[in-house]
């Protein structure tokens, strides 16, 4: 693997320039990482590393009348923030990779996109591209997805899914119905990779 740099970086984001997606990460700041995710929602910090963001909605009148679009802030009081996270779910390293596949995919669907895209042609070249992405976050960062899995329990832990396989709904952070998601978190930086359905 090319070693990680903000070139390799942005090349590997290229992967989610045809659709509606997101690409931030900000600086860990706070001891609960949900502050830290309204920051970087809010757009109230920058890369630590002064690396590519993708901001889909950067400039729009949307994001001019509301600093948060399109996620929707996460509550601020304990209690809010509990049940936020509640409707997170726990990803292995092991799911990761093909989970930030699926989230540049057109239908946000692998098996929609081998039936209509010819998925298989693209499929090592994405691999690649989400392998040097998550070799920004190193072991022991922590990954939460909005995504939910047969294995799946809300606000619980996955065993490896398979995200390859059919997704079997969301819990929505934005103003849309339909949207996916990653949380990486590490001791220094958090990372949102988010696409969305606006139709």
């Amino acid at each position: 693997m090319p070693t990680l740099d903000a070139g390799t970086w942005a090349e590997a984001l290229s992967m989610y320039e045809r659709r509606y997606s997101y690409v931030l990460v900000g600086p860990r700041a706070h001891q609960d990482w949900v502050r830290d995710a309204a920051a970087v929602m809010r757009r109230e910090v920058a890369d630590p590393r002064s690396w590519r963001w993708l901001d889909a909605d950067e400039g729009e009148e949307e994001r001019l009348e509301d600093t948060f679009f399109p996620f929707v802030p996460p509550p601020a009081d304990p209690q809010g923030v509990a049940a936020w996270r509640r409707g997170l779910w726990t990803v292995p390293r092991m799911s990761v990779e093909r989970l930030l596949v699926v989230l540049s995919t057109t239908w946000l669907s692998v098996p929609k996109e081998r039936a209509r895209n010819g998925f298989e042609a693209r499929r090592a070249e994405l691999e690649r591209k989400a392998r040097v992405i998550l070799s920004r976050f190193p072991e022991g960062t922590s990954f939460y997805t909005n995504a939910g899995h047969p294995s799946a329990s809300p606000g619980g832990d996955v065993n490896a899914p398979d995200f390859y396989e059919a997704i079997t709904g969301c819990t929505p952070v934005s103003q849309y119905d339909w949207d996916l998601g990653l949380i990486a978190v590490t001791d220094t930086e958090i990372g949102l990779f988010w696409s969305f359905d606006a139709t």
